[in-house]
């Protein structure tokens, strides 16, 4: 693997003068970047703890590095939400939220910490190779991350910036091996999902700064905001995205211009709708499998292949209701949820969790295999299958889905054609939109509320 001493990272001097982050406006230089972040980081005091919430990539990663530079504790909330964010706030010492736009400011917020609007000014830096080059504090645990919370709680998930690079440097590993041209034949990175993301840090931050790949300011979400951000491509470059991405690039129909691969995580991916989005990209679609507690655990390109191949380093173990899972970028080893079914040769499906099967009249199934199913149902927008906590012996599924009006009877009528008829839902929700995070996962709360709220009119609901 390259060393960490030849890379942006550590502001190595062949790089300096080379793009870190392609914007509207000019480009930024990896000089600028760490130029900027030595600014912030006076701005910081020794013992903080620094919430990042910049929405820019250029915020994001000037305060990113000024945060490591300062040795302070950097935050990764897992959303905006004020009931998250203050629990966090009052969890740690000194807090300091940093912004990179004061509308994104909350007037609450100064109740609970610091509140830092720093926007970095695009500029030539004057500083010299020596000033911007650092040794930084590989082993100290700086970085805080939270899960998504899909299946309670969101947790805390301590790491540290060599786990970090590390992570970064196997999947540039298994990216050279998988993309025709490596990493090389990557001009940019256009990234989808937010930085705080795990998914994002591993793959629009940490890869850049390992990989020397510069990324583009901007997050498109919508088919046609992709298709223009990759229209202005000099080059080839990645897309950064999640399933629900793909499944409006797939419903829209809309060729995506100069990518050379699409990377994508956080749900499963349908085989299908793999196929789908390698068609309009007209590049391969790599999917990764892995948590906030190990990053990038395993990749495949469903497409061709529904097995998944162990990243470099890595190595698993089916245990009991879980898989055990060893890495040399992150504390090993640890425990995941999923069960998996392993071949001769470390490659591995994924049967689903444990605490994912759900029983209903006798019958098990895997609701996770049920939402796969349900995505492709006809004229859903957006939707979940959902099993309330009553424990309640004649508890059934519920469809919580948002955009136009599902016709009840052709959707009872297309999933008794897929399932089990003990796994319809008897009862169906229509909401504004649902409570999806940044990344596009549904925690569990948001959904329990949602069917608290309703519950009361459930029989409006009921068939007859």
């Amino acid at each position: 693997m390259l060393s960490l001493n030849e890379t942006p990272l550590l502001a190595a001097a062949a790089h300096l003068d080379r793009p870190a982050v392609i914007c509207d406006g000019g480009d930024w230089t990896w000089r600028d970047v760490h130029a900027a972040a030595l600014a912030l980081a006076q701005r910081l005091d020794d013992g903080s703890t620094v919430c990042n919430l910049c929405n820019s990539r250029v915020g994001f990663l000037v305060t990113w590095l000024a945060a490591l530079r300062r040795g302070c504790l950097q935050l990764l909330p897992p959303s905006g939400g004020h009931a998250d964010l203050v629990a966090i706030l009052k969890s740690v010492a000194d807090p300091v939220i940093v912004v990179d736009d004061a509308k994104l400011l909350q007037p609450h917020w100064a109740e609970h910490a610091r509140c830092l609007v720093h926007l970095p000014q695009a500029k030539t830096s004057a500083e010299p190779d020596a000033a911007l080059a650092w040794n930084p504090d590989l082993d100290s645990p700086l970085l805080r991350l939270y899960t998504s919370g899909s299946t309670g709680t969101p947790e805390p998930q301590i790491k540290t910036l060599g786990q970090f690079a590390r992570g970064a440097q196997v999947l540039a590993t298994r990216l050279d091996q998988d993309v025709e041209g490596g990493l090389a034949a990557l001009g940019q990175i256009i990234c989808s999902v937010p930085p705080q993301h795990m998914f994002g840090v591993e793959t629009s931050v940490m890869l850049s700064l390992v990989a020397a790949v510069p990324v583009v300011d901007r997050r498109p979400l919508l088919p046609a905001d992709v298709h223009a951000a990759f229209e202005r491509c000099v080059g080839d470059a990645a897309w950064i995205a999640t399933p629900l991405h793909l499944r409006a690039l797939a419903q829209s129909g809309m060729a995506v211009p100069h990518c050379r691969l699409v990377l994508v995580s956080t749900m499963p991916l349908a085989p299908a709708l793999a196929a789908q989005a390698e068609s309009l990209a007209r590049a391969p679609v790599l999917e990764i499998y892995g948590s906030t507690e190990t990053g990038v655990v395993a990749m495949r390109r469903g497409a061709r292949d529904p097995r998944w191949r162990p990243v470099h380093g890595v190595r698993l173990e089916s245990e009991g209701t879980g898989t055990r899972v060893w890495g040399t970028h992150f504390t090993s080893p640890q425990m995941l949820a999923d069960q998996v079914e392993l071949d001769a040769q470390g490659g591995f499906d994924l049967i689903g969790r444990h605490g994912d099967l759900i029983k209903i009249a006798g019958r098990r199934a895997s609701l996770a295999g049920l939402n796969l199913l349900l995505q492709d149902l006809p004229g859903l927008a957006d939707g979940v299958l959902y099993l309330p906590a009553t424990g309640a012996p004649t508890e059934r599924l519920v469809l919580i889905h948002a955009g136009p009006p599902l016709d009840r009877a052709a959707t009872e009528a297309w999933l008794r054609e897929r399932m089990d008829p003990v796994f319809l839902p008897r009862t169906i929700i229509r909401v504004d939109r649902l409570p999806r995070t940044e990344s596009g996962k549904l925690p569990r709360a948001a959904l329990d509320q949602i069917y608290a709220d309703r519950s009361p009119k459930r029989k409006l609901h009921e068939p007859r």
